[in-house]
């Protein structure tokens, strides 16, 4: 099968849509002081179909060596932990489309704060990156900072940034 622009911007907005569920999932959690121990508050209903692969194992080792080798910070490198994962229907509620469906990972990592502990959240601020396994080879990926005055408080986007992984 061969990627087309289609599949291309298909997946660029499941992307944007997983990390933004992604993050109003994590402002019902209480406790982000664990980033190794997160958890999406999120469930994941059977596909309507095949999916397309996303092998999760694989898939953090990609993006925890695409943050390694363009970090400049060290032992405050953040550390990738795969939180949630799902596919199209599971995003979106539904998926229109015939033939496979696309497959979506959400990965959880603290924000880079020079306290030395990448899986201690200090300051209320995380990191959620969204990668979509799409049709024909297509592949997209966002990562947003997110943040919260305290516990329970709204969340609030800090950053965005679209294809780094």
């Amino acid at each position: 099968m061969t990627r087309t622009l289609a599949d291309e911007r298909e997946a660029a907005r499941l992307a944007e849509a997983a990390v933004q569920l992604a993050a109003l999932a994590l402002g019902r959690v209480p406790d982000w002081s664990r980033v190794d121990a997160l958890a999406l508050p999120l469930s994941c209903a059977d596909a309507p179909g095949p999916l397309v692969g996303l092998d999760a194992a694989a898939e953090t080792s990609r993006v925890q060596a695409i943050e390694d080798a363009a970090s400049r910070w060290g032992v405050d490198t953040p550390r990738w932990r795969l939180a949630w994962q799902c596919h199209a229907a599971g995003v979106l509620v539904a998926w229109p489309r015939a033939g496979t469906t696309p497959s979506v990972g959400i990965w959880v990592g603290d924000d880079v704060e020079g306290d030395g502990a990448p899986w201690i959240d200090t300051n209320q601020r995380i990191r959620v990156l969204g990668v979509v396994a799409g049709r024909g080879g297509a592949r997209s990926s966002q990562v947003v900072t997110i943040a919260r005055s305290a516990s329970g408080a709204p969340v609030t986007l800090l950053a965005w940034r679209s294809g780094q992984y």
